[in-house]
């Protein structure tokens, strides 16, 4: 297997998970990684000719694409999630690898809620342009793919996952934090997510899948339930509407039924998760 990315949190999951049933390469972009029992290289998705001499070089029968960038993460979100998304599905269809990639919920413009596979993406930002469009570069590399659209990822080892940091470091500085009430997602556990990931790289599922955890809840729930497992005080948590002119999907909520007919991952909620306590520290 080759994960790309493999130095984010998700791709490091993806890699871990796969250590079990895997022979394992993955790829970092500037920042080395030191888990053991990976093969690790270093490959900019965005040079297809790189990417093409990798993926020649190990002709993996599985690659797991999580490389990404998303808002705040640098200046080049078209180059790296359209053009590096669509070289590594050209790159898995030359080689005959089964294609897992990793897209996002916020592909659709969050009018209805409750979103399946047949509903047809409507990208509000420029983020999830780039991840629909990503979405059309896989499909059209003409890879045996499935191309899995997921939710906010939250997890708390090794390290915490952004989704929850930049909420605690701001409380921690005496910050007042304002959460919309009225965003709705469906956040998932980042070992969950990789091992359904994992999960299907050894499948033939191919087309669009639904993976987000079994609850959804609003951006201000999630916050205050990570703030309060991770002991930090919420008394400067706000709950307020998305502002008119902040334009946002509101419920991309998503219908996660055909995931779970398949996949013997589960996919827990989170209050079901984080009523494990320290068995997920």
């Amino acid at each position: 297997m080759l994960v790309t990315g493999g130095s984010g949190y998700l791709g490091g999951w993806v890699a871990r998970v796969a250590l079990d049933s895997w022979e394992v390469s993955a790829t970092f972009h500037t920042s080395g990684a030191v888990e053991t029992g990976i093969a690790w290289r270093q490959l900019d998705v965005r040079d297809r000719a790189a990417v093409e001499s990798l993926v020649g070089e190990i002709r993996p029968q599985a690659i797991v694409h999580t490389a990404a960038l998303n808002p705040g993460q640098g200046d080049d979100l078209r180059g790296v999630n359209v053009t590096g998304s669509g070289n590594v599905a050209l790159a898995a269809a030359s080689v005959g690898a089964r294609l897992v990639h990793v897209s996002t919920d916020v592909v659709f413009d969050g009018t209805k809620g409750n979103y399946s596979e047949t509903d047809r993406p409507a990208p509000l930002t420029e983020y999830a342009q780039t991840k629909a469009e990503a979405e059309d570069a896989v499909t059209s590399a003409a890879a045996e793919a499935v191309i899995i659209r997921s939710s906010l990822i939250y997890g708390w080892r090794p390290t915490v996952a952004r989704a929850a940091q930049w909420m605690i470091d701001a409380v921690k500085r005496g910050e007042t934090l304002r959460l919309w009430s009225d965003e709705l997602r469906c956040p998932i556990w980042v070992e969950s997510l990789a091992a359904a990931l994992v999960e299907l790289a050894a499948s033939d599922e191919t087309g669009f899948l639904h993976l987000g955890g079994d609850q959804a809840v609003s951006r201000y729930e999630f916050g205050i339930k990570l703030l309060q497992f991770a002991g930090v005080e919420t008394t400067r948590v706000e709950s307020i509407p998305t502002p008119p002119n902040v334009e946002r999907p509101l419920d991309c909520t998503m219908d996660t039924s055909l995931a779970r007919s398949l996949l013997h991952t589960p996919l827990p909620g989170l209050d079901e998760v984080l009523a494990r306590g320290d068995a997920i520290r």
